[in-house]
């Protein structure tokens, strides 16, 4: 039986050299999470140092030493470091969630790149890219706790636009009073939805709404 993962607090340095407590995976679970998702495109993991603004600090610079990171496809590294937040906890004490967060991660990377990495300003990590994966959790509990229920109800995309209507997860890309209707002709729209379902189905297995 695999043993649960529990976030330990993790002390990180901001710009002002001002110490905040976070909260962050033991490198002693490290291996485990390796395992466990190899068949995502992890290939191991690194303590390493790494700078620049991520959500971890309200998109301001901050300067984080000796964190867990999760070696991602050849050119990424995932801190596992995150906001002590419940959003956090939840990555790890639900068994489906992680596996929704490598799902959100492959999508912003071929499509969003610059909301899911951190501008790396670190010699260390310089031949990689960094992901700003407290982003990343923010995201995946926007989708499946703000958004997850509701959704694996729905059986139109009609229902859909008019929920987004409201609570705007999708966001278009127009500018005005149009800019957060979800656009059934846009394809990145349209894929974006569907990667939301795949995750939500993951939560919800029940969902019969697809587009």
């Amino acid at each position: 039986m695999e043993e649960k993962i529990v976030l330990q607090p993790f002390d990180r340095i901001l710009s002002g050299y001002e110490k905040l407590t976070e909260v962050a995976v033991s490198v002693a679970d490290c291996s485990q999470l390796c395992q466990k998702y190899q068949s995502f495109g992890v290939q191991g993991y690194r303590l390493d140092n790494y700078q620049g603004t991520s959500y971890l600090n309200r998109y301001l610079s901050c300067s984080v030493e000796r964190a867990p990171m999760l070696i991602y496809r050849n050119d990424y590294l995932i801190p596992l470091v995150f906001r002590s937040s419940p959003e956090s906890k939840r990555l790890f004490d639900e068994p489906t969630r992680m596996a929704g967060f490598f799902l959100l991660l492959e999508w912003l990377l071929a499509n969003k790149p610059k909301k899911a990495l951190i501008t790396n300003q670190s010699e260390q990590t310089r031949s990689y890219q960094v992901v700003d994966s407290a982003y990343v959790a923010f995201r995946l509990s926007e989708i499946l706790d703000g958004a997850g229920f509701p959704i694996s109800q729905f059986q139109t995309v009609e229902e859909f636009m008019a929920w987004n209507r409201q609570y705007r997860l999708i966001n278009n890309g127009q500018i005005g009073r149009h800019s957060k209707i979800f656009d059934p002709e846009n394809q990145e729209n349209v894929v974006e939805l569907r990667m939301i379902l795949e995750i939500i189905h993951l939560k919800y297995p029940e969902t019969t709404f697809f587009i």
